[in-house]
């Protein structure tokens, strides 16, 4: 059995991280401060809503992207800024013993993504990692499309039906059914419990003990 995770919010809590270096960015650029949910809502999200007074939808998108890049090197400086979520580790721990193959699929620079897994002690756990580094080299479109996650497929020879894909925001769950693999979404990170079910995840777990018995039933 494959089994891909997203990263930010489902394995490791960047919130702390993202929030900070929003509400920086703001105060540098005397924007207007957005709500947690505006946050949440533009994190990771290829259309995200745009934020009262950061200016017209192409200037919004360039000033997001560049407050991603002010995360990463937070990162990159301190990664234990986004620690694990507790039971996590375990959960790895448990799923390695049942000989799952795990999966990172994620639009997380790869940089700061190794600097986080090496600084939590589990990129050993991982076969394969498709980032936003594959964007780049293999042309691969972003979340909610599927090119990362069959890349994955493709590489283990696994079929769809034997694969589930874990995440926490509307644009994994997305991503998992344009890809025909199952969806399995996380409450604790960016997105809640119903935003997850109205985009078709079919399953939603509360904590990394409940993931564990879904991902093993």
């Amino acid at each position: 059995m494959l089994c891909a995770f997203d990263f930010d919010g489902t394995l490791a809590d960047s919130k702390s991280a993202y929030y900070k270096t929003v509400l920086r960015y703001a105060a540098q650029n005397n924007f207007p401060v957005p709500s947690q949910q505006e946050m949440d809502m533009a994190f990771g999200n290829p259309n995200p809503p745009l934020f009262k007074g950061w200016g017209s939808s192409e200037e919004f998108l360039q000033h997001l992207d560049n407050v991603f890049l002010l995360v990463d090197d937070v990162l990159c400086e301190d990664p234990t800024c986004m620690p694990l979520f507790p039971g996590v580790f375990k959960l790895l721990e448990e799923l390695k013993k049942d000989n799952v193959l795990l999966s990172i699929v994620t639009s997380r620079n790869l940089r700061p993504l190794l600097t986080v897994m090496d600084a939590h002690k589990i990129t050993s756990f991982f076969k394969s990692i498709r980032s936003a580094q594959d964007m780049i080299d293999r042309g691969y479109r972003g979340k909610p499309h599927p090119d990362k996650l069959n890349c994955v497929l493709r590489e283990f020879d696994f079929s769809c039906e034997k694969a589930v894909m874990v995440g926490d925001t509307f644009m994994d769950i997305k991503m998992a059914k344009n890809a025909g693999v199952k969806a399995v979404g996380v409450s604790w990170g960016y997105h809640d419990e119903t935003t997850l079910r109205e985009h078709g995840a079919d399953e939603v777990a509360d904590t990394p003990e409940k993931l564990y018995e879904v991902i093993r039933a």
